[in-house]
């Protein structure tokens, strides 16, 4: 049989391989909920547990080996059972310097443009970004230390391992049923893997746009470099002291000045993917799915204990 050839599979087996893939997502969204809550209520009723070292010191190497062990165990065993060859996904892709840059500033004016809109309905809703008050702060040793920890997390394991689970395994697997659908469903199940609503917003929309580059490219790791630059940028925009401001500012007219200029020149150039993206049958599949269907109740329960 043609390696290529379309292979028709019931609703079951449909299931069957989104449940496949939702084990692991349940266990990914698991530890980070008992991670991210859990450790505040260590630090607050058994502070001892930390045996003297900082709280959130602790829960950031925990985090950062946590989401190396899910991506390259669970998730690997996931993607070898359901016989995904994730290795045409590392490939170099045919991509220009100035064309990955491009994509880099579109990231991140989309990833700022949604900040915007969320942190406008913040003032309403109490609807925050979560974040540690240490960021930026270097004044002794150990926030030093947090912040290279901080970094390290945020600016290359998460992209990296976000990028292998959701783009290389999740959209990869739900794109055989529909290419499109395997875009915006991918984006959905990233949002879920957030700690709060807010979180979960601006997965929506960046996840869709790294799938869509993805999609194009036939490889997670345009989309790795996007997410490293989009985190990176986030960090500078937290990290620089009140007094340097201007930077920032400066920083975020140059993205949007490259942004219309690339889509002026046609440097970017992606439709809106439409096509196959919005069929009842393949939604009802994942979302009646078991596991999926867990990871929703789980992410309801993250976000009720946030606001507590």
């Amino acid at each position: 049989m043609p390696a290529n050839k379309p292979q028709i599979i019931t609703t079951k087996q449909a299931k069957a391989q989104v449940n496949t893939l939702g084990l692991s997502l349940i266990i990914y969204i698991s530890l980070l909920l008992l991670l991210w809550h859990g450790s505040s209520l260590v630090a607050r009723y058994a502070p001892q547990a930390f045996m003297g070292y900082d709280a959130d010191l602790i829960t950031m190497v925990f985090v950062s080996v946590m989401i190396l062990f899910v991506a390259f165990v669970p998730f690997s065993i996931s993607a070898r059972r359901l016989r995904l060859p994730i290795r045409d996904y590392l490939q170099k892709p045919d991509i220009t310097f100035s064309k990955l840059m491009a994509l880099c500033c579109m990231g991140t004016g989309i990833m700022l443009i949604v900040l915007f809109v969320v942190s406008i309905f913040g003032n309403f809703f109490g609807t925050e970004l979560g974040d540690y008050a240490f960021i930026g702060a270097f004044t002794s040793t150990d926030n030093i230390i947090k912040n290279i920890v901080y970094f390290v997390l945020t600016v290359l394991i998460q992209p990296i391992c976000d990028e292998y689970i959701f783009r290389g395994i999740i959209q990869r697997q739900l794109g055989h049923y529909n290419r499109y659908f395997g875009v915006l469903a991918s984006s959905v199940l990233y949002a879920l893997a957030q700690s709060s609503i807010a979180d979960a917003a601006i997965a929506v929309f960046l996840g869709w746009f790294l799938a869509l580059v993805t999609l194009r490219y036939h490889s997670i790791k345009p989309a790795i470099r996007i997410h490293m630059f989009t985190s990176f940028f986030t960090w500078l925009i937290i990290a620089l002291p009140e007094r340097f401001v201007i930077i920032p500012t400066i920083m975020i007219v140059l993205i949007y000045i490259v942004v219309a200029l690339s889509l002026f020149n046609r440097t970017i150039n992606y439709r809106i993917a439409r096509h196959g993206a919005a069929e009842p049958k393949l939604w009802k599949i994942v979302f009646t799915s078991w596991t999926i269907i867990t990871c929703m109740i789980l992410f309801l329960i993250n976000n009720f204990l946030g606001l507590l």
